[in-house]
């Protein structure tokens, strides 16, 4: 992130958006947009699109998304994100 406002140009590549859920989309967009869609702290992204799950009294160890959170979230970044199924793209040879 220290050196990120130097970058004028960056492409982020990634095998799906989503790898391990709706949570880990924060990090990767805030280093592309520096916090334009999804906010600059992640506390303010958890308050936003979710939910409190697993805890042991005021300890948090999981977080759901709320109802409209991952239609919202998707929406924010469609300028930037570029979605590609490979059943779309990929011609393998019949069997």
């Amino acid at each position: 992130m220290k050196v990120r406002p130097k970058v004028k140009r960056i492409v982020g590549l990634t095998g799906t958006p989503s790898s391990n859920g709706l949570m880990d989309l924060f990090a990767e967009f805030r280093l592309l947009d520096m916090g334009q869609r999804l906010g600059r702290f992640i506390g303010q992204y958890r308050n936003t699109y979710f939910l409190p799950d697993k805890r042991n009294g005021m300890i948090v160890y999981s977080y759901k998304p709320l109802p409209t959170a991952e239609n919202e979230i998707y929406q924010k970044i469609s300028d930037i994100t570029i979605s590609m199924k490979a059943t779309d793209y990929l011609k393998m040879p019949e069997a």
